[in-house]
């Protein structure tokens, strides 16, 4: 394993951070803790929110609008004993809302200029005031968007922020608190409780996050922006978890709001933003495989008129990992400034920088199926083994960006927001793998393939919010742009004509250490943008909700790959055109069940040509959903069930004339049905459950030269069936304040890595935990500072995540133990 390392540079300066922010902000912190300034307070009550309240007991519906509009509400109970809330959905202003929820009642409220509410029957002049509420020691900035585990709206579904159970589509929230209750420490691990996402290679490598989701890689996104991918898909930003507010996918079909994506989804991660509430938190780790980590997240306002806000947020991490000589330094720093001059317009600059140095190339390297899919009476191949060299594997990535968020009301009407990003990555990676296994030999390729991506991204929306009778209209009308230039160099030379390194003898490993880079063999330079034009209507007639959305793509790429040996450089070009739509009805019944159904398209260009030169036609995909979600009334509790069937077509296929081309005759179909349930209750209860049924299979394909075809094969990374839950609770006993314990099992069924299906890793139950501890409960000194003590798959299960080929085999993750001292102020 790899020995200590001495302490970076970085890792110093981050430390030293820490301690200059732990003394910044505290009459700012203090003047938040005291009810704010008089602009923040005014803001409180004119913020325009989506607000989806049924009709219920008037006590539980202040709570919730509460949530939803980002307030603390404490009343005196005996004021609306008896009373009932009318129903409010919809997007208003916080005080309109609060108004409309009162009136079938005798209760009058209003939201005064110094930020308290007040509330009084009708029948008595004299107001009865609810005191700010005061907060010591630990704060948390309150959210609107979700209370706990439990999400309102989603940012992706509809760009509009429509409340979820408004969109007719499946939706998957993963909020910051859940993220740090299961102390997930990759945008990998903060899925594994998600119906319907898999981790594809076990969640072991340091580079980036495989994921599958309905069968099929997602589009990335951060902040409604898509992320860089690169020409061969290396040049992708590796995600912080603790940089995130929540993490959404949107199954199925997305290209009507985003343009060309996968059918199976999108991932789309929320940045931490500027709050005016104070926000002041600092932090220490040390778990498995020696990982050391330290960060901090500040805000709060910067002036006194809280017109400006900022957020900093920074990690140090040094870590092993799982495999031998693997391991990693990385550095995160994510500056974010708000500026409000007025009501009406905000403007957001959002910038991050990371990088990460990792020895042993940033991922296990594949091993064979022989030896650890299958037994092997000459060895066996453990979670620790590595058929690298020690000496020649590692990994970089440079990643940054900055951008802004920018909106503008016009009137009650009229709102323009547009969304900008420059990013750049540039990774390298060397690494020595394995290429065939000759008895207990395994011959070994050495090679490196860096690759760099510049991507600019801007996103351009005209909402108008009107009504027509009594229909309420949202109509979100936008064009977007992406543009990213790549730049891939590889040097390689085929495993079996190689003279590079040398073989291992997978009976006694012993490293050769001499792995040499390869001379330069290809080079590939790419250049594409899309431009789309989309329009949407969200149609509110009472408790129903029609959507309709279409959109116009026009998609560009030009490919140069030159081969460095005879100099020849072929160039490939796609010139796509596109059409995608999208239909969905809701009704929302007043009892909290909401049954809903869609209909969606996708197209994802293709590369290359046919035997006639012509170039490939996109990949389409459609989907047919419908599902119903339910919201209890008196609590804080969502529950999703949808089932599906989506379809690609225009796949490649071996073309039956001549089988050294290809043909787009191929067709992939997934049906399937998924269950999520989220709650945090009132006697301290968290829970988090979940469900999926897949069914895939090759449904067209053709022969190839050896009259094998894929047909009636099952997609990879697909397992029939996956299951999750996790239970949480914070003990409500006096002498117990502040303790919390949690759990969870994941089962994760069997399922192929490659499209013949040749490699099926078995299915796996895994279990985790977590327990954390408030000290100041019983300490007041310790006010603000926690403990928590959290385990990934806590029995130490030894798994094979995926094979995608015999010297394809990825282990997954054993027992990760992280233990967190924080302090909050």
């Amino acid at each position: 394993m790899n020995g200590h390392q001495p302490v970076s540079r970085w890792t110093v300066s981050i430390a030293s951070m820490i301690i200059a922010l732990s003394t910044v902000g505290h009459a700012t912190a203090q003047e938040s803790a005291n009810g704010g300034t008089p602009v923040e307070a005014a803001q409180a009550a004119t913020t325009v929110h989506e607000f989806n309240i049924t009709a219920q007991p008037l006590a539980s519906a202040l709570n919730l609008f509460g949530r939803q509009a980002g307030l603390q509400v404490s009343f005196d109970s005996a004021l609306v004993s008896g009373a009932q809330a009318k129903a409010v959905r919809g997007t208003m202003r916080s005080d309109v809302a609060l108004q409309e929820l009162l009136r079938d009642s005798d209760v009058t409220g209003q939201i005064t200029s110094d930020g308290i509410v007040v509330l009084f029957r009708d029948t008595d002049p004299q107001a009865t005031m609810i005191d700010p509420v005061v907060v010591e020691g630990e704060r948390q900035v309150v959210s609107s968007d979700y209370d706990g585990y439990v999400a309102y709206r989603s940012r992706s579904g509809t760009k509009t922020g429509t409340s979820i159970m408004r969109t007719p589509q499946a939706v998957n929230v993963i909020t910051k608190d859940e993220i740090e209750d299961k102390g997930a420490t990759t945008v990998t691990q903060a899925l594994e409780y998600t119906p319907g996402v898999i981790s594809q290679y076990g969640n072991t490598d340091l580079r980036h996050d495989w994921l599958s989701v309905r069968g099929f890689v997602p589009g990335r996104y951060m902040d409604g922006l898509r992320l860089s991918f690169g020409a061969r898909g290396y040049a992708q930003p590796k995600i912080e978890p603790y940089g995130l507010e929540q993490i959404e996918v949107l199954k199925g079909p997305s290209s009507v709001l985003y343009g060309q994506n996968s059918p199976g989804g999108l991932l789309n991660m929320q940045s931490k933003r500027p709050t005016a509430e104070s926000l002041r938190e600092v932090f220490v780790q040390y778990g498995s495989y020696n990982h050391r980590e330290a960060g901090f997240d500040v805000g709060g306002a910067a002036t006194e008129d809280g017109t400006l806000q900022f957020r900093l947020t920074g990690v140090g991490r040094m870590a092993d990992a799982q495999a031998d000589y693997v391991s990693e330094d990385r550095v995160f720093i994510a500056p974010a400034l708000t500026w409000q001059p007025t009501d009406e317009t905000r403007l957001t600059i959002l910038t991050q920088y990371q990088k990460i140095e990792a020895d042993g190339g940033g991922a296990p390297p594949a091993l064979p199926a022989s030896g650890t899919l299958w037994d092997n009476p000459s060895y066996s191949l453990g979670p620790s083994t590595y058929i690298g060299e020690p000496d020649y594997d590692r990994f970089t990535n440079e990643q940054m960006s900055a951008g802004y968020e920018f909106e503008h009301k016009f009137n009650d009407t009229w709102e323009f927001k547009q969304n900008l990003r420059v990013g750049n990555v540039d990774t390298y990676t060397q690494r020595v793998q394995a290429g065939a296994l000759v008895g207990n030999s395994l011959i070994r390729y050495a090679w490196a393939f860096p690759e760099e991506s510049t991507t600019v991204n801007v996103d351009n929306q005209l909402i108008s919010r009107f009504s027509t009778g009594d229909i309420n209209h949202t109509v979100l009308g936008g064009v977007d742009y992406l543009w990213e230039d790549s730049a891939y160099d590889e040097s390689f030379v085929s495993p079996l004509t190689q003279t590079t390194v040398g073989s291992l003898d997978l009976t006694d490993i012993v490293y050769t250490g001499d792995a040499t880079t390869p001379p330069l063999s290809t080079t590939v330079r790419q250049d594409r943008y899309q431009v789309g034009f989309y329009l949407q209507e969200e149609a509110n007639i009472d408790n129903w909700t029609v959507l309709l959305g279409g959109r116009y793509d026009l998609a560009r790429a030009t490919t140069d790959t030159t081969t460095v040996s005879t100099g020849v450089t072929s160039t490939a070009k796609q010139d796509d055109n596109a059409f995608s739509g999208r239909a969905g009805l809701v009704y929302e019944f007043d009892n909290g069940f909401a049954p809903y159904a869609s209909y969606a398209q996708s197209f994802t260009p293709t590369s290359g040509s046919d035997r006639s030169g012509a170039p490939f036609d996109p990949t389409e995909g459609e989907q047919f959903e419908l599902g119903v979600r339910y919201q209890p009334e008196n609590t804080n509790s969502l529950i999703t069930v949808s089932a599906y069937q989506l379809t690609q077509t225009n796949v490649l296929t071996p073309d039956p004339v001549n089988t050294s081309f290809r043909t787009q005759t191929g067709e992939v179909r997934v049906r399937g049905i998924e269950v999520e349930g989220k709650a945090n209750l009132d006697n301290g209860i968290e829970l988090s459950a979940s469900y999926s049924l897949s069914d895939s299979e090759v449904t067209k394909a053709n022969a190839n030269s050896s009259n094998v075809t894929t047909k009636g094969k099952e997609q990879p990374f697909i397992p029939r069936h996956q299951a999750a839950a996790w239970v949480g609770y914070n003990f409500q006993q006096a002498d117990l304040a502040g303790l919390g314990i949690g759990g969870g099992a994941r089962f994760i069924g069997s399922s192929y890595g490659d499209a013949n299906n040749l490699y099926q890793a078995p299915g796996v139950t895994l279990f985790d935990a977590a327990l954390h501890y408030d000290l100041g409960h019983n300490w007041q000194q310790l006010a603000g500072t926690s403990l928590s003590l959290t385990a990934n798959n806590l029995l130490d299960e030894e798994y094979i995540s995926t094979c995608i080929s015999a010297t394809g085999c990825y282990y997954g993750n054993g027992r990760t133990v992280m233990a967190t001292l924080k302090y909050r102020w």
